[in-house]
């Protein structure tokens, strides 16, 4: 299969079409056919796996030291903080500089981190301050990951494969969630927390590897057309912003369900200690069963979704996000509880994958990693409301919270639907028939 080392062409009127000739076996899988998109989706994957397994044993960390929602709430706020303060100027590094270049450092630093975690919680030295830096740091490594690492995919396949190519992006991140907290739940049970932060420490190894030696420098190049100021660089991407406010309001459509619908899940494992009365087995478990939806909603849009359909994806997407939450909060069983973190799975997927794709779709790639940074920004604020989440539940309880953020979820589903999602559904309409 040839590469793609130059920006994708416009896609025509039968673009979409063409994947049917890949069979229903192999078309899920269409864009694994590029091999520099499969090394680096491979590299995703160990990341996201190592991440997992290291977000799984922090969770158990934190609640073993405190055993305290607001301070578990705080933990990831910190994360979100940092993250949402580093978006805008990581993703005007990632149109300045080589952004596989920077996926490089971003790897190498997150592995020294965890190496650092695991060292001193084998050696009982682990305090509440040290999960709260490399937490602070963590969301500091995903503003980095997340406009270069997104802005890339658009050069690695041709432009009719981008939704299977984001869609098996987000499954990339979603298959960890399946794996990982089993297996830091396992690690944690048997050999202790250090083990699972050095089985991230691992997984960034291979996964930096892969990256440095499958990806060619030349796909995270970024053609400019002329060299410019910081902020007249800031300026270009909010200008662009302010010409298509549909853009904002898309952002907010996926962004209020994906806040408040994770914004619970960051607080499972108090959930399942005081709510269930389970353990840390049965936390990797719930975990998994979120995963396993991401994955499961990612997979559906990979072969089966089109991209004229992106409105209905998303519209379905909140819908089943707020449907979800508000079962997970009314189930007083584990199986229940865990059918609903795999729908919540699915539809979060669905709705990140046909945003993302709608991203690509319509960003110019010399500014892809500016606006996707000032977009990310708001996603951001996902952990910083398991503060606030965090903080109500000490006061009237875990499940009642996650009944409010259901039902909010819903309602935005109707207000996002007439407010833009019909717009972007007769948009897409419009475009196929052209």
């Amino acid at each position: 299969m040839n590469e793609s080392t130059e920006p994708p062409s416009k896609e025509d009127a039968s673009s979409e079409e063409d994947t049917s000739r890949w069979g229903w076996v192999t078309r899920p899988f269409v864009s694994l056919s590029y091999s520099s998109f499969r090394l680096f989706w491979l590299s995703n994957l160990l990341v996201a796996l190592g991440m997992m397994v290291q977000f799984t044993a922090q969770g158990w960390l934190v609640v073993q030291l405190t055993d305290s929602a607001l301070l578990l709430g705080l933990i990831e706020g910190l994360f979100g903080l940092t993250f949402a303060a580093g978006s805008i100027p990581m993703g005007v590094l990632a149109d300045r500089f080589n952004r596989r270049d920077l996926l490089l450092i971003d790897n190498l630093i997150a592995l020294l981190a965890a190496a650092a975690i695991g060292t001193l919680a084998i050696t009982d030295l682990i305090q509440i301050w040290h999960v709260m830096c490399v937490s602070a740091l963590g969301g500091l490594l995903l503003a980095v990951r997340f406009p270069a690492g997104q802005a890339m995919i658009a050069r690695l396949v041709p432009q009719r494969h981008l939704m299977n190519a984001t869609s098996l992006n987000t499954a990339s991140h979603s298959l960890p969630n399946i794996a990982g907290p089993a297996v830091g739940g396992v690690l944690i049970g048997v050999v202790g927390i250090g083990a699972a932060y050095f089985v991230t420490t691992g997984a960034l190894a291979v996964a930096l590897l892969l990256l440095m030696l499958g990806v060619t420098a030349s796909f995270g190049h970024v053609e400019r057309k002329e060299a410019q100021s910081v902020s007249a660089d800031l300026r270009e991407a909010w200008d662009y912003l302010v010409g298509n406010s549909d853009l904002f309001k898309l952002t907010a459509a996926m962004l209020i369900p994906y806040i408040l619908g994770q914004s619970f899940v960051l607080l499972l494992p108090l959930f399942v200690e005081q709510e269930l009365g389970r353990g840390a087995a049965t936390f990797g478990a719930l975990s998994a069963s979120l995963g396993a939806g991401g994955v499961l909603g990612a997979m559906l849009v990979a072969t089966f979704g089109k991209q004229r359909q992106i409105g209905y994806l998303m519209f379905a997407g909140v819908l089943t996000v707020g449907i979800s939450v508000t079962i997970y909060g009314l189930s007083p069983w584990v199986v229940l509880t865990g059918g609903a973190l795999l729908a919540a799975g699915a539809g979060q997927s669905a709705l990140f994958a046909a945003y993302e794709t709608y991203l690509l779709l319509r960003l110019p790639d010399e500014i892809r990693g500016r606006v996707m940074g000032l977009t990310f920004t708001m996603v951001a604020f996902f952990p910083i409301s398991a503060v606030v989440a965090g903080g109500v539940a000490d006061v009237i309880g875990l499940r009642a919270v996650a009944v409010i953020e259901g039902g909010v979820i819903v309602a935005m589903a109707g207000l996002a639907w007439w407010g833009v999602l019909r717009r972007v559904v007769v948009e897409g309409e419009s475009g196929a028939a052209a």
